[in-house]
């Protein structure tokens, strides 16, 4: 009996200092900010998500979007400047003059993390420092974030420079939907080549990218001030996480474990899909006795699965319709409901130009015409 009681102590023992998977995020917080979102910048989970911090290098999201939106040729050759060489903190090591291609300096900006590269980069698409600055300002605030303020293009501690894990993860989703953006931070290792004397070799230090199922990137970042902080974003069967963490120790195992549990408790659900067979009308005094039915938009949205039971579709269809019509007829609405409450509506349409071939009709068109 007492070694039953014992087996049963230890037992308790193990599962209270052992974390659930499905672990309570607050409880359970290394950082001083989280957030993680969905493709459509709905919050999974969030602690601290407003409160500004410092991002460190994770500020190079930031300057890497804005580079590409702003360069018309990423081939195009750099000279690198004086202001440009021997930045504090993690490079590239770049030399004053040497030349060195926009895309290869945004490979050396996220994978190497270097701060020489986004110096270059800020020259070369701001004219300066200063100017660049201000365009990343002016970006975030275009973006409708209130709690980003940037001073430099990579993250070194500065006064005033800070985000919040909400604002970097709504930014690193629209940076993600550029094409140039994705392939960079996702890439594993990179071999600069700018002549034979002039070689580099990259390697992401985004570990995730390396071990995680779907991961795509993005970017890592420290300093004392803002401790270790990870950006990362990962995709499966085109439901998109991305997980911020600041100011967390073990950043890459929060953000795998952040991202597990996204992909466990929530899903992409398609209620409606764009230009679908819906159902016929019938049709009186038509040349064709019946139309197809069809939605124009398409919904979809990141549920809980625990929540399905709580979603409907509804189809509202006219029973039937009197000719003449068109394309643009509507022939009735689709709603998608949640909780008894209306998250999504639009008009359903007709998919054929059918004539009315009623004798009055065709007088009245006669009519009508004769005196146009």
């Amino acid at each position: 009996m007492k070694k039953i009681f014992r087996f049963i102590i230890i037992i308790a023992l193990i599962i209270c200092i052992c974390p659930n998977p499905n672990y309570n995020v607050e409880a359970y917080a290394n950082y001083k900010g989280m957030c993680v979102i969905g493709n459509n910048n709905k919050v999974l989970y969030e602690y601290n998500k407003d409160v500004q911090m410092p991002m460190a290098s994770t500020t190079k999201i930031i300057t890497a979007i804005l580079t590409i939106e702003n360069c018309d040729d990423l081939d195009k050759m750099v000279k690198v400047a004086d202001e440009s060489v021997g930045i504090e903190g993690t490079s590239i090591y770049l030399r004053k003059n040497e030349e060195i291609s926009v895309r290869n300096l945004l490979y050396g900006l996220i994978l190497a993390s270097g701060n020489d590269a986004a110096t270059a980069l800020a020259y070369e698409i701001g004219g300066s420092e200063e100017n660049f600055v201000r365009m990343m300002n002016e970006f975030v605030n275009k973006l409708g974030l209130k709690n980003t303020q940037l001073k430099n293009p990579h993250g070194l501690d500065a006064d005033g420079h800070y985000t919040s894990a909400y604002d970097l993860a709504v930014i690193t989703n629209y940076a993600l939907n550029n094409d140039t953006f994705a392939e960079i931070v996702s890439t594993k290792t990179k071999v600069l080549n700018e002549g034979e004397d002039n070689v580099r070799y990259l390697r992401n230090k985004n570990k995730l990218v390396f071990s995680q199922n779907g991961c795509v990137g993005v970017k890592t970042g420290f300093t004392d001030n803002a401790g270790r902080c990870l950006v990362n974003a990962c995709e499966r069967d085109g439901f998109r996480v991305v997980s911020v963490v600041l100011n967390c120790g073990p950043m890459f195992e929060e953000c795998d474990r952040l991202t597990n549990l996204a992909f466990n408790e929530y899903e992409l659900k398609t209620f409606v899909e764009p230009y679908s067979f819906v159902g016929n009308v019938p049709v009186i005094n038509g040349d064709k006795n019946e139309t197809n039915v069809v939605t124009i938009k398409g919904f979809n949205e990141i549920i809980l699965k625990s929540e399905q039971d709580l979603y409907d579709v509804q189809y509202d269809i006219v029973k039937e319709i009197e000719a003449p019509i068109s394309k643009t007829t509507k022939l009735g609405k689709v709603k998608v409901n949640y909780k008894n409450e209306i998250i999504f509506e639009d008009d359903l349409y007709s998919t054929s130009n059918i004539e009315n071939i009623d004798l009055k009709h065709k007088i009245d068109n006669i009519i009508n015409n004769w005196y146009l």
